[in-house]
């Protein structure tokens, strides 16, 4: 199907049309950014379910100590030896961590994953409205370039 332009438009400037095409590199980045939030919020929930896991372990195993390695910072791993394992320090943000019994890491877990999981689902949800609007403004940036007479 062919719509007609109305015969009081003027056509579209080659100016015109790079503004454009900035403005969908702009959209892409964007989308780009929100792929990128997504997969470390994923790690990030990976790692609470690890965390899960582990402690789980711990508690069915009645393991009171092991050997272990530990991220100092800037990813820079140091032997160390957990002498008892009654009680786990739980990193909870912005530096802090909360000392707890095995049994109450879940619970402190628990609503991080919660917090984690919606996150992710707001960005899956942005970052599909991000793809319609790429796919549409895609479609109409070549209609207008077929237009101008350049094709796609």
């Amino acid at each position: 199907m062919s719509t007609k332009a109305p015969e009081d438009s003027k056509p579209v400037t080659q100016e015109e049309l790079d503004r454009l095409t900035g403005y969908g590199q702009d959209i892409k980045a964007d989308a780009e950014r929100l792929k990128e939030r997504k997969a470390r919020l994923e790690q990030e929930l990976q790692e609470c379910n690890k965390l899960e896991e582990e402690v789980q372990k711990l508690v069915a195993d009645k393991t009171s100590a092991f050997d272990t390695r530990v991220d100092v910072g800037c990813d820079v791993l140091c032997a160390a030896h957990v002498p008892d394992t009654s009680r786990l320090y739980v990193s909870v943000g912005l530096g802090f961590h909360v000392e707890a019994a095995l049994s109450e890491v879940t619970e402190l877990v628990a609503p991080r994953k919660a917090h984690l999981t919606a996150q992710i689902a707001d960005v899956g949800q942005r970052l599909a409205d991000a793809s319609a609007c790429i796919a549409a403004f895609d479609n109409s940036l070549r209609l207008l370039r077929e237009d101008h007479g350049q094709g796609a």
